[in-house]
Formats: structure tokens, C-alpha cells, sequence
């Protein structure tokens, strides 16, 4: 390989240097400056749009903070007027206005809603008495001590939990809390604490708290003057909550994009801190930094606010263009040099160069503008959103689909969101979490969105997820499909599928009866081969009735308007019944049947669908089983659950119909000249049928020796059950209002013998136990209309129920011990709990039921 001399290169640098190149210096020299000079101001610009950001950001939490406790002030507002019009306002009463609410889904962060009545010390006794009344017999007003002037937290809901540490206190015994209560009546206004710590602190992470007080007034008395509105209080209307997770509540599940703290006062001091989202390095100095006073109802907070390295790095994209500035300039200079030294060899090289441009230009513009007929063509809408930047952008076209005008510029992708429906958005986002611990690149999901107009419009979302290093999702990418035209063409196909085969029954039903009775001879002797032709049609009227019930059942499938009669009963008859009913098919065929299955196996099925699906799996195998085989259909146990299978000995499954063996319509042979008449729907059918029964469906194959079809059940027993035994089993009533534990309930005590009805309410409960006499009954203490104390005190205040054994099963039996004293004929059972646990301290309740020696004090029979 030639290397040029030194002589060579040293002409080279020479001619570089000379004052023929000084034209190439000038340019690098004004590139430099102005690429200085642009560096300079992007960066100042990029400061100013941060700062604009950041003073954005601090102003939304503040005034996200003071609309939140104007709501909550609103709320305190209301149950004061909930005074205001009822000269007396029981436990009861409170509750609903609490429940109505539904403070844990609007307003989540606040620990709870009280009442605090004000008391003389004359009062105090007799205050604690009628709270005993009411059921808390080991009530009292704590802290003790003379005052004088006492208050006692009365109504406080939700009452369990840490709430129960604040039952009957006085917060007119703190300081702080008497401070801002006195200032509260005085005003009339509302009013908060400084920083406190809670009663409710019982566990866990001691937070910052605070309260916010509204006074409750008597009616009649002058409200003029402080000295007024202090004799006239009657009460204060009060809402406790802990910092951190009133908080949470307010700022929701949004990544953060600076830190901010709340100090109580006028001043950030460490004593006075009640939040702050700093969990990094405190040595740290932010790049920009913020101080806002908040006043908030007497009180004054300070909240500092300080950028975070993610907001201070996503405005920092001065320097790379200072190294492409700089690489410019270099190139510059190269080209000027090699236009000075090099006139020919550059002039070429620049036409070059400019050739190359301009391919590349007609490449893209010819790539941009194919990609444009595309989607225009496919009328799909595009969009794009950067997950680390927060930042959306979407075509004319997607927009048009929703409603809006075209707008093309980056938008924040809240804005986005926030017109998808909330179950189909937490349904995206769980399905994205999942493609992207798979590894997937690619998403396709359906959703539907809310049209500007309204109305929801369906979209099919297809995208591609771009995810860093370490696995987590930074960007996605796709096109939206507006489905609604899709939707609408299917749900007129359904309903043209229902309409016909309703209106194909009536006249079908009169052709079969019609035919029936012909050739049953009810009008005379038929002659032969009149007779022989008439036999044909009957056949294919009954084919045609199977068709249609079948596309019935599927559109009710669909539609899930199919409803379905769950008993807990054997399985043997069912099957022993299915066989009977398809010998004459069977016999008309050719074909036998062998049964092969286990002893008592219960089941909770509906029986009639159940016989459809044993219905569609016998006369399967009987048209595809040879003339003078067998179809065998035997049980056997997997684990928890039975299964049922039925095998013939045909021809087998083609390995290229398996995948679409379960589909609406599917045969292995579509063409005319098949050679087993079917709809295709009898498998799809059994499928749905069977999944609704809480079972699964499934089949083997081997060609040329036949195939199994099966379906799975859960297991409920396996023992033997007379008449007599159910019919004088105990008779257990079960109040529980969660579905799921009431199946296991039932189970579990069924297998025992036992008799179960079950209801979901209070309500319920007291109308059950005034029609029927039960032995015993389970009680959860949470349940959808009241507390499970309340209907523990009303059965033991009717004589015909004083003595019924209550069996607890709760999650919260501790917080029940507590709050109930007359514990005689109560057992408690902890959730979770095994079967043993639950029979086991059933029979120890029953018995101590049943002796008179056995007192409440028995509580060590308490099972966990």
C-alpha cells in the first residue's frame, strides 16, 4: 500500500497554514462564533421554559392542595347542616350521611368524618351512660381529669381501625386542638390545627396530622358577638387526617416531576414539617427552587418546592447541538480549505454531495408521502406518546375520529387519557405491563374512548412499545382504527340471526307437528312411498329445530342473556340420563355405548346445560364412529376437580382444524360433499357452556384411532347422601355479602351435613330469621347495609332468637371482642381459615350453646 512521502505531507500542512487558506480560517472562525452565540442563547432559552415549568407545576399542587380542602370543608359544611336540621341525630343517621358519601372513592386521604359534642362537667356522667346505652358498654371519656368545659368525640365513621383509638375523646384536653376548636366557635368560620399527632397513630409510620373544625351551633340562641356563639356551641364537626396520605389522596398516582414540602408557619423549620416527597440526596442543590404561603382556614403553611435531575435533564438539549455545531464548523472548514487548495476536486465533490441531498430529499419526501397515502387510505389515525416527557402527539385524523378539531402540536398525554373510559384505560395499561415483561414490541387492544359529542366511539389501538436497558416502557407508537362502523354491522348480524331463527319457529314448529301426526297415522293409513318421503321431511324439520336452537343459544351466549340453574347435585344420573336419552341415535347407527365411571360425585351444575353438553360430545362420536363399534364414556378425579370424557373410535381430528376445533361454525370438512351433516356450532357451544360452569373443555386425538372429547368440573363431594339425612340436617343461616366466601361456606358445611341458606344484608338476615328457625348462624361483622354488631344486638333483643349460636367470621373479630361486652353463645373465627377451623369451632359453639353451665366468659374458644 503507497503511503504519501514526507515531503508530501509537509507541503500539505504547509498549504493548510498559508495565507491562500486564510478565507477557510474566517469561516472557522465565524462558525465558531456563531455557533457560541447560538449555544448561549438555546441555553438561556431552555432555562426560561424550564423555570415557566417549574413556577407551573408548584402552582398546581398548591391550588390541587386548597381545592381539596375546600371540598373537605364542604363536606364538614354538610353534616353541620345535617344538625342544623335535626334536633337529634343518632348513630344511625351518621352512618348513611357517612356512606352516601363514599369519601374513599371521591376524596380518598381522609381518615374519617366525627362529631365532637360539647359537655358541662355536670354532664359528663350522664353522657357516658346513654353512650352505653347505644351499646358500648365499656365506654368512657378519656382522657380523665377536671375541665371546664369537656368535649367527646360521639360519631366517628368509618368507626374501626385506627379510628377506634378516638372514640369518646377530648380534644378540648390538647392544646392545639383546643386552640383551634375555641377559635372555630368564636369565628363561626372553619377552622385547622397546627401540626399534631393523632390518636389514630396506633401502627405503622407515625405521620404529621391535623384537623379541620366547622361548629355546630343550638338553634334560637343570638349569634352576634364571639361571646355569643361560644354559650350557643353545641358541638363541632370535625375531620382528622394523617399528611402522608392526605397526600396521596390529592396528588394520586402521578410520577412526580419535582420535590415539594408543607411546613406548618410562616417559616420552613424541621420541628414544623407536616410532608415531603424527598427521598433522595438531601446534599443535593437543585437547579431551581420555589416558596409559596398558603392560607388555610386560621392557619398559615409554607410549601417549598424544589426540581428534580428528571425535570432538570429533560430541558438540557443545549449540548448536543454545541458538538454538532462544532462538528459543522469543522466542515466548514474542511470544505473551505479543500474549495481553496482543492477548487476542481471540491467543486466536484460539492456537486456530489448535492446530488446525494437531493436523492436523500426525494427518498424521504416519496417514503413521507407513501406512508401518508397509506394511513389516509386506510383511515387510520396515527399518534405518538414520549412517556419521559409526558407529551402526545396525534394526526388530523385522530382527532376527527373523536370529535375535535385537527391539532397536530404536542400536547400532554393526560390530556389523552382522559378520554378513555376507566376500566378499558386500566385494561390498556395492565395489557402494556404484560407485553412488556414478555418482551413484546408489539400491542393490539381494543378500546373505547369518549366522543367530544358525548357518546363512546370503539378504536382498535395498535402500536409498538420502545422500552431502555433495563425493561421500562419510554415511548409507544401506533395507529388508532375507529371500529364503530365494525361493531354496528355485528350487532345487526346478531340481531338478523336471532330475528330469523325466532321467526323460523312458529311455522317450523307447525310443519314437525303436522308431519308427526301424519305419520303417526292420526288421518289415516299413509301409502309407502308417500310415507317413506314424509318420514324424510320430519327428519330434516328436526335437523332444522336443532339449527336453530343452536344459533339461539349461541346469540344468548354472547349477548350473556343465557341464564343458568347452579345446583349442587350427583353426577352419575346425569350422565346415566344423557346415555338414555341417546340410545335411539345411538341404535339408529349402529353404534353401543359402555359407561365406565366413579361411585358419588357432586357437582355444582345446571343440569339442563350440562345434558346439552354430554348431548353435543355422544352425538359427535356417534356420527363419526363406524357401524358396529362403540363410543365409551367414563369419570375419573384430577386433583380437585372430575372429568368426564367421551372417545369413539373414528377417524380422528386433522391436525390443521385442532386450532379451530372450538369456533363458532367450524367443520373439518366445509365443503358440499361432506359427508356428516352439523353447524359447526355444538362444540362452541359446549365451550361457552361449560366455562360458565366454572369448568373447562378440552380433546386428544390420534388419526385413524379416534378421538376424546372432555370437560372438567369442580369437585364438591364424594359421599354418600339420603333424603333422610338432608331432610333432618341442622339448618344453618350464613350472612355474608362476598359471593366467593359464601360458595365456600356452603361447600364446606354441605360437605358436613349441614343445611345452608345464605343472604347478603342485615335485611335480609332479620327477615330470614323471622320465617325460619335455624341452629345456628355465621356472621361477618362488614356487611353492605350495617355493621354486623347492630344485628348481633337486635337478635339478642328478640326472645325467639335470644339464644341462637352466632359463629363470627370476620377479618376484624379483635376490633367485635372490643366494641361487644354479652358475648353468650359467640364463637369468633379469624379469616382466613381452614375447613377443620371453621367445623371444629362450629361443634364447640353448638355445644356450648346447648349447656347451661357455658357462659360468655368461655372466649378462648376463639379459633385462629
Amino acid at each position: 500500500m503507497n503511503t504519501p512521502s514526507p515531503s508530501l505531507r509537509d507541503a500539505s500542512l504547509q498549504a493548510l497554514f498559508s495565507r491562500r487558506n486564510a478565507l477557510a480560517w474566517a469561516v472557522l472562525a465565524i462558525a465558531l462564533l456563531a455557533n457560541l452565540a447560538s449555544w448561549l442563547y438555546l441555553q438561556q432559552r431552555e432555562h426560561l421554559a424550564a423555570l415557566r415549568q417549574f413556577d407551573q407545576l408548584a402552582s398546581e399542587v398548591s391550588e390541587a392542595i386548597g381545592k381539596r380542602m375546600k371540598d373537605h370543608e364542604q363536606i364538614l359544611l354538610g353534616a353541620a347542616g345535617l344538625f342544623d336540621a335535626s334536633q337529634q341525630v343518632d348513630r344511625r343517621e351518621w352512618r348513611t350521611y357517612y356512606q352516601r358519601l363514599a369519601l374513599a372513592a371521591h376524596y380518598p386521604g381522609i381518615q374519617g368524618v366525627g362529631y365532637a359534642q360539647m359537655l358541662q362537667p355536670e354532664e359528663v356522667a350522664q353522657y357516658e351512660t346513654a353512650i352505653r346505652a347505644e351499646g358500648f358498654l365499656n365506654f368512657r371519656l378519656h382522657p380523665p381529669g377536671e375541665r371546664p368545659l369537656y368535649s367527646s368525640i360521639r360519631f366517628l365513621e368509618p368507626l374501626s381501625g385506627r379510628n377506634l383509638a378516638a372514640f369518646g375523646y377530648d380534644m378540648l384536653s390538647e392544646s392545639t386542638r383546643r386552640d383551634a376548636m375555641l377559635l372555630a366557635a368564636r369565628s363561626g368560620k372553619t377552622r385547622i390545627t397546627a401540626r399534631v399527632t393523632l390518636l389514630q397513630e396506633t401502627h405503622g409510620k407515625v405521620q404529621a396530622g391535623l384537623l379541620m373544625y366547622v361548629p355546630v351551633y343550638r338553634p334560637g340562641l343570638p349569634l352576634d358577638s364571639p361571646e355569643q356563639r361560644l354559650a350557643a356551641l353545641r358541638g363541632i364537626v370535625y375531620s382528622p387526617y394523617r399528611m402522608d396520605d392526605l397526600m396521596a389522596g390529592i396528588l394520586g398516582h402521578q410520577a412526580p416531576q419535582l420535590d415539594f414540602s408543607i411546613y406548618d408557619g410562616a417559616e420552613p423549620q424541621t420541628e414544623a414539617l407536616l410532608f415531603s416527597t424527598r427521598e433522595g440526596d438531601a446534599r443535593r442543590a437543585p437547579e431551581f427552587g420555589k416558596q409559596l404561603q398558603l392560607e388555610l382556614y386560621g392557619q398559615r403553611w409554607t410549601l417549598t418546592f424544589a426540581s428534580l435531575p428528571a425535570f432538570e435533564d429533560s430541558y438540557h438539549n443545549a449540548g448536543p447541538l454545541m458538538l454538532l455545531g462544532l462538528g459543522v464548523s469543522l466542515l466548514l472548514f474542511v470544505l473551505a480549505s479543500l474549495l481553496t487548495l482543492r477548487r476542481e476536486q471540491a467543486e466536484a465533490l460539492a456537486r456530489k454531495m448535492t446530488e446525494q441531498i437531493r436523492q436523500n430529499a426525494e427518498a424521504l419526501r416519496q417514503s413521507e408521502e407513501r406512508q401518508r397515502l397509506v394511513l389516509k387510505g386506510s383511515n387510520d389515525g396515527w399518534w405518538d406518546i414520549d412517556l419521559q416527557a409526558g407529551s402526545l402527539f396525534a394526526s388530523a385524523r385522530a382527532w376527527e375520529m373523536l370529535g375535535y378539531p385537527p391539532d397536530e402540536r404536542p400536547q400532554p398525554a393526560q390530556h389523552w387519557l382522559k378520554l378513555m373510559l376507566p376500566a378499558d384505560l386500566d385494561a390498556l395499561q395492565d395489557g402494556l405491563r404484560q407485553a412488556v415483561d414478555a418482551g413484546d414490541e408489539w400491542f393490539s387492544r381494543e378500546a373505547s374512548m369518549q366522543h367530544r359529542s358525548g357518546h363512546q366511539v370503539p378504536v382498535l389501538l395498535r402500536g409498538y412499545l420502545q422500552s431502555d436497558a433495563q425493561g421500562r416502557l419510554q415511548r409507544l407508537s401506533g395507529t388508532m382504527l375507529d371500529l364503530s362502523e365494525r361493531k354496528r354491522i355485528e350487532r345487526l348480524k346478531s340481531e338478523f340471526v336471532s330475528t330469523v331463527s325466532h321467526e323460523l319457529r312458529t311455522p317450523l314448529t307447525s310443519i314437525s307437528g303436522a308431519l308427526g301426526l301424519v305419520n303417526g297415522g292420526a288421518i289415516g293409513k299413509v301409502p309407502a312411498p308417500m310415507a317413506q318421503m314424509l318420514q324424510i321431511a320430519q327428519q330434516n324439520c328436526q335437523r332444522l329445530s336443532l339449527l336453530i336452537n343452536d344459533l339461539l343459544d349461541m346469540e344468548k351466549l354472547e349477548a350473556g342473556r343465557m341464564t343458568f340453574d347452579l345446583q349442587n347435585q350427583p353426577l352419575k344420573p346425569l350422565i346415566e340420563e344423557a346415555l338414555t336419552a341417546n340410545q335411539a341415535y345411538a341404535e339408529q347407527h349402529g353404534v353401543s355405548f359402555s359407561l365406565d365411571q366413579l361411585g358419588d360425585i357432586w357437582v355444582r351444575a345446571d343440569a339442563a346445560r350440562l345434558q346439552q353438553v354430554l348431548a353435543n360430545f355422544l352425538s359427535n362420536a356417534i356420527k363419526f364412529s363406524p357401524r358396529g363399534s362403540g363410543v365409551h364414556l367414563h369419570s375419573e378425579l384430577r386433583g380437585n376437580r372430575v372429568r368426564v370424557s367421551v372417545s369413539d373410535r373414528g377417524p380422528g381430528i386433522p391436525e390443521a382444524f385442532r386450532p379451530r376445533i372450538f369456533q363458532k361454525f367450524a367443520q373439518a370438512d366445509g365443503s358440499d360433499r361432506r359427508t356428516q351433516a352439523g353447524t359447526g356450532l355444538g362444540l362452541a357451544i359446549s365451550k361457552e357452556l361449560i366455562e360458565r360452569m366454572d369448568g373447562s373443555v378440552g380433546f386428544h386425538s390420534v388419526p385413524g384411532e379416534g378421538t376424546t372429547f372432555w370437560f372438567e368440573l369442580p369437585l364438591l363431594e364424594m359421599q354418600q347422601a339420603t333424603p333422610d339425612q338432608h331432610t333432618t340436617a341442622p339448618r344453618l343461616l350464613v350472612v355474608e355479602d362476598e359471593p366467593s366466601i359464601v360458595h365456600l361456606l356452603q361447600a364446606m358445611l354441605g360437605h358436613a351435613g349441614y343445611r345452608v341458606d345464605s343472604v347478603f344484608s342485615e335485611a335480609q338476615a332479620l327477615s330470614r330469621l323471622a320465617e325460619q328457625r335455624y341452629t345456628a348462624m355465621t356472621l361477618d361483622l362488614r356487611l353492605s347495609d350495617g355493621h354486623g354488631l347492630a344485628l348481633i344486638r337486635e337478635v339478642r333483643a328478640n326472645p325467639a332468637t335470644r339464644t341462637l349460636p352466632i359463629l363470627v367470621i370476620s377479618a376484624y373479630c379483635d376490633e367485635g371482642r372490643k366494641l361487644l361486652d354479652d358475648r353468650s353463645a359467640i364463637a369468633w373465627l379469624d379469616k382466613p381459615f381452614s375447613n377443620a377451623q371453621l367445623l371444629d369451632t362450629l361443634e364447640r359453639c353448638l355445644r356450648d350453646a346447648s349447656s347451661p353451665h357455658k357462659t360468655a366468659a368461655n372466649d378462648h374458644d376463639t379459633a385462629h
